[in-house]
Parts: C-alpha cells; sequence; structure tokens
C-alpha cells in the first residue's frame, strides 16, 4: 500500500518504474490541513472518501465516467506521481459578501484504466472537496457517469428537491429514507451530519448535460436525466469549450463540509472552481438593483398601462422595470410592437427606470439569429433581458447558455435565465448573468392558478438551490387574497428579499400594494446585494431561515418561519455602536404589522415571537 502526502509524498513512483499492487492510495489535504481528500484503487475500482479530522464526511465512494462503453473507475490504476499546485487568489463578486477567498491544494492524479489514459483532478480546499476527470484522447461518446457520494449513517436531516425539468420542484428536510429511492432528484443535495453540514452539487458545468442524483440506499449517485442514453461528444461553439488547462474535462463534483449554516451560506466553493472574466473584461456596468414586474399580478403588460408601472418605480426609488411577455402582442396604427416597446422604454429612462425586456428562448436558439435579436434589444435602450422557456439542459443546450452569456455581456445586457437549468458558478465568468430562475418561487403561490406553496419551501431553499448562486424567487406578496391558503405574513415576505440572495430582485406583486405598505420607506431602502452575511444561530434546517446582512453601516435582519409556530433568540451582537432600529414583527392578521422604532445596542437581543409562516425584518 502506498500513501501520498499532499506535503511530503514520496512513494508513488513513475511509470516507467511503477509496479502495479492491490491498493493505491493517496492522500490529499486542505490549506489547514484539517480536511482529507483520499482517492484509491482497492480491489482496481476507483474510489474516494473524505474526513474533517477524524469525522468521516463521505464514506469510501465510486469515481469513474464511462467513456466509449469503457467504465473509467474499473480495472483502474494510478501510474504516477501527481502533479501538485496550489491555488491562491481573491476577486471581486456580487452577492454574500464583496470579496471571494479563492485557497485550495491541486492535484493532477494519472489512472490508466482499460488501456485508456486520463487524470483524475482533485482541488481541496478548507470547506470542501472537488473532482473532475480529463477525458482520454480521441473520445468520442459519453455514455453515463459513475460517480458516487456515499454518505455517512447517522444523517440527522437532508435536504433535497423533486425532480424538475426547470428546477421547480418542491424543497423538502426529511429522514434519509424519506428522499425518494431509484428517481432523480435534484441538487444541490444538502445533509447534517456529526455536527457538520455537507453539500454536493457540480461547478463549471460548461458542456456536460445537467447533472442531478439518484438515491440507492445511502448511497447519491450522478444521474443524467436530459441525456438518459449518453451523448456524442461535439466541437464547443462557445467562448467556454469544457477544458482545463487545455484539456478536454467534465465539471466540477463538488462536496461543501461547513461547521455550521454560517459557514456554508457564505462559501464560494462553486464560484471558486469556475475560470475569471477573459482577461480585459470590464464588467462594472453591472449593476444590481430593484425590479417591479406585472405578470405575477395582473398578466401580460398592456401597453398604455406602462407609464404607471414606470412611475409607481420610481416612486419606489427601484432602479429597474421589468417588460415581460405580452409586449409582442403590442399594436398601434402604423407602429409594431417593435417600436412601441421602443417609446416604453424611452419613458422609462425620463423617469430613471431602466428596461429588462422579456423573450422566449426558442426566438434565438441559433446563434445568427441570437445575435440578430440581442443587437436589436439593446438598441431600443434595455439594459437587460429574461429568456424564458429554455429547453432540456443536454450538452447542447449548456454550449448555447454560454454563448449567450458571451453575447449578453458584449453587448452589456444584464441577463436573467427563466424557466432554465440551475447555475453552476459561471457568474464568475459573466457576471452580467446577475440572476436566474431555476427555483420554485411565488409563481407557484399565486390563486389564478390555483398553486399554493408550503412554508417548509420557502425555508429550504437558502440551503439547496441558492448554494449555486442567486435565484429570482420574484419575491414578496402583498395582496391578502394571496395570501389566504398559506397564511404567510407580511414580515415573512418581506424577509424573502432579505433571506434569499438577488442582485436584481424582481418583486411580484402589483405596485399600488408597495406604495400603500407600512414598510414603503424599507422598500425604498432595502438592498440586493451585500458587504457582510451572518446565518443567525437561531436557524434551523427545514424549520426557520434568520439572516443577518450588512450593507455599508446599515444591518438588515429577515427571518422566515416555517410551519409551527416559534419564540426565538437575536442576540445583536455584530452591532459596533447604539443605533436606531426599524422592527417589524408579525401583527396581529399575517396581513398586518406591528412596527416599532427604537434605539437597540451590542448588548441587547430580541425576543421575536414568530406565527405560523410568520417572519421578522429589521433595519439597524
Amino acid at each position: 500500500m502506498k500513501y501520498l502526502n499532499f506535503f511530503a509524498f514520496l512513494l508513488l513512483l513513475t511509470s516507467a518504474k511503477y509496479s502495479y499492487c492491490q491498493k493505491q492510495s493517496v492522500v490529499f489535504s486542505s490549506p489547514n490541513k484539517r480536511l482529507m481528500l483520499t482517492v484509491n484503487t482497492a480491489d482496481k475500482k476507483l474510489a474516494y472518501s473524505v474526513k474533517l479530522g477524524n469525522t468521516t464526511i463521505i464514506k469510501s465512494s465510486a469515481l469513474g465516467l464511462v467513456v466509449d462503453s469503457t467504465n473509467l473507475g474499473d480495472n483502474a490504476r494510478i501510474t504516477g506521481a501527481a502533479v501538485l499546485s496550489k491555488i491562491n487568489e481573491d476577486y471581486a463578486i456580487i452577492g454574500n459578501h464583496t470579496v471571494a477567498h479563492n485557497r485550495a491544494n491541486e492535484a493532477e492524479i494519472p489512472v490508466t484504466a482499460w488501456g485508456k489514459k486520463f487524470s483524475l483532478i482533485v482541488r481541496v480546499y478548507d470547506d470542501g472537496v472537488a473532482i473532475r476527470y480529463t477525458l482520454p484522447a480521441n473520445a468520442k461518446r459519453i455514455d453515463s457517469e459513475h460517480t458516487a457520494w456515499t454518505l455517512p449513517d447517522n444523517i440527522a436531516k437532508i435536504a433535497w428537491a423533486d425532480y424538475s425539468q426547470s428546477y421547480e420542484g418542491l424543497n423538502y428536510v426529511t429522514p434519509l429514507d424519506k428522499v425518494t429511492e431509484g428517481k432523480t432528484i435534484m441538487g444541490p443535495i444538502t445533509f447534517q451530519t456529526n455536527g457538520y453540514y455537507v453539500s454536493i452539487s457540480e461547478a463549471d458545468c460548461e458542456n456536460f448535460p445537467d447533472m442531478a442524483f439518484m438515491r440507492t440506499g445511502n448511497v447519491l449517485s450522478v444521474n443524467y436525466p436530459f441525456a438518459k442514453k449518453g451523448w456524442e461528444i461535439k466541437p464547443a461553439t462557445a467562448v467556454l469549450k469544457g477544458t482545463y488547462k487545455g484539456k478536454p474535462v467534465s465539471p466540477w463534483r463538488t462536496t461543501l463540509v461547513a461547521g455550521s449554516l454560517n459557514q456554508l451560506v457564505n462559501s464560494d466553493l462553486i464560484t471558486n472552481l469556475c475560470p475569471p472574466p477573459a482577461k480585459g473584461s470590464d464588467f462594472s456596468w453591472v449593476k444590481p438593483g430593484r425590479s417591479l414586474w406585472q405578470w405575477w399580478s395582473v398578466g401580460e403588460p398592456k401597453l398604455d398601462d406602462q407609464k404607471k408601472w414606470y412611475d409607481a418605480a420610481a416612486k419606489l426609488k427601484w432602479e429597474y422595470y421589468l417588460v415581460d411577455d405580452g409586449w409582442r402582442n403590442w399594436k398601434q396604427d402604423g407602429k409594431d410592437q417593435w417600436q412601441l416597446l421602443k417609446e416604453v422604454i424611452d419613458y422609462g429612462k425620463t423617469v430613471g427606470v431602466k428596461s429588462i425586456v422579456w423573450v422566449d428562448s426558442k426566438e434565438f436558439r441559433k446563434a445568427p439569429e441570437r445575435r440578430a435579436y440581442l443587437q436589436k434589444v439593446k438598441a431600443l435602450g434595455a439594459d437587460g433581458i429574461k429568456i424564458d422557456f429554455i429547453p432540456d439542459a443536454t450538452a447542447e443546450i449548456m454550449q448555447w447558455y454560454a454563448e449567450t452569456q458571451k453575447e449578453c455581456a458584449d453587448l452589456h445586457l444584464l441577463l436573467n435565465f427563466h424557466g432554465s437549468v440551475k447555475p453552476t458558478g459561471l457568474r464568475r465568468t459573466f457576471p452580467n448573468d446577475i440572476t436566474r430562475e431555476a427555483i420554485r418561487g411565488n409563481e407557484y403561490h399565486m390563486t389564478r392558478y390555483s398553486r399554493v406553496m408550503p412554508p417548509q419551501h420557502d425555508v429550504t431553499v437558502p440551503f439547496t438551490r441558492l448554494l449555486t448562486g442567486p435565484a429570482d424567487f420574484t419575491s414578496v406578496i402583498l395582496n391578502p387574497k394571496e395570501l389566504t391558503s398559506t397564511k404567510f405574513t407580511w414580515p415573512h415576505e418581506f424577509a424573502q428579499t432579505i433571506v434569499y440572495l438577488s442582485p436584481i430582485t424582481h418583486f411580484a406583486d402589483q405596485y399600488q400594494f408597495y406604495l400603500d405598505s407600512p414598510l414603503f420607506d424599507l422598500f425604498q431602502q432595502i438592498p440586493t446585494t451585500w458587504d457582510e452575511t451572518r446565518v443567525l444561530s437561531c436557524t434551523s434546517l427545514g424549520d426557520i431561515a434568520a439572516f443577518a446582512r450588512r450593507k455599508g453601516n446599515t444591518w438588515w435582519i429577515g427571518v422566515m418561519n416555517g410551519a409551527t409556530e416559534q419564540e426565538v433568540k437575536i442576540p445583536l451582537n455584530f452591532l459596533t455602536k447604539p443605533t436606531k432600529a426599524s422592527l417589524v414583527y408579525d401583527g396581529e392578521t399575517n396581513t398586518s404589522v406591528d412596527r416599532k422604532e427604537q434605539v437597540v445596542s451590542n448588548k441587547d437581543v430580541l425576543t421575536i415571537k414568530l406565527r405560523p409562516s410568520g417572519g421578522f425584518v429589521a433595519k439597524m
């Protein structure tokens, strides 16, 4: 048996001198030397495991990509010394904080299986590990993948989502044995074990189909719901070609490990694994903000109603208005929908509100049509585009996403994919990909479609889908009619803007509800990106989500409760001095608030009684 420590490896020989033994094992450690990744070939099967100190995070689990009918995880042997490198960089990021720290140890391990040569590339961070495969020379087809995560025996809770082509399935927190077995489920999947929170997903998916999961016992395996029979490897057409250091590769398979929900949410593992923007790129034009949006509350936009929406956005001091599906049907004598759309956008500029325009992806699935359409939208004066109804996330469509990200970046168009696949960290490469749907949001809580959202979903998605990147949940329902099924409270709804990260936040309801709200002044001030984020200690996976976020010198607290009435305490020890605070509690009904203005200090502890589906908001 041979062992390789990341910092002191001596025993792996060159391929010329290498003699095979029944089990080879190489061990790599994180920069702080606490998290350990082991890769081995016991019984000629390529496998890995993860430990944090003496605690097992992932038990011995299969590795293997099936290429041209050959499983690269079988009959495998490590054929030489790993090529080691270190990752050490900082970069600006728009989201939970302003700077991401990318510190990792990386190794490229040469492997041979059935005579095919490839490499396993691994990275070990203080807060997680990532593994990807290089493809053998002249590979023509990917048939399937056998990468798996064998979970520890004592899973306290696990958070997961139903299968959905566009990630709009319900999210749950259950015991492991309640997770659907033998059927596709969607990630990220987050579980609590041995005092740690672990989340598994993927990063830097450029030209592979989207990865989902399937459970068998305590094993979660890679599943390709949009490429069940595999796919042919085709030449990449996008700037993102699915290569790393010049070699064709799979996406990273990620395992995020955190000692708390705060560490989990603040991890930048997914973006750290993605390439930076191209040299010379300038994304200073990417501006977060708040947006009005009419489709949820009133349906298709009416041409003669648009000025009222822009005027309302201006009164709210919001930066954007989204002209959603329906503008294509506008007509006036002598004017087509494009001319009318330009008039609407021009009016928005006169009141200081920028415009985002909805489009169906079928308008431009091919490159020439896509470029022409995007140029036309930009020429109208729009600042962003919302692209909806995107096909299944096959390898080809993942290239379409990358091409669209690049072309929108070139045209300085903000980008919001709807009816889409989950992000995999490539907003680092293209920061104009500022938010996307890929979540069961408030479109699934609306009376005109008889849709009702259960409260557990609301307090679960911050620790599943949102771990991969911003989500356009279309937050904040205030209309009492829409809050009669599940009686979400107004503070719960407002807290969505604090708990759910979306650098452009689209507010769901009709504008008059915000203008008439007792929280009108707070709507004028709420940020959408943050300098610092803290997940508060009263947070419990699947029960309650409580976040404190700082923008400049101002702290905002958002608390969202699940289905059970409860009382929580929030220490204000993050404050640096006594300060005026606006405190918004659940009111006597779910569509009222109990608002208080008082001075608070870092010695205070707030005691908050939460209704079922209730919430709390504070600005201080």
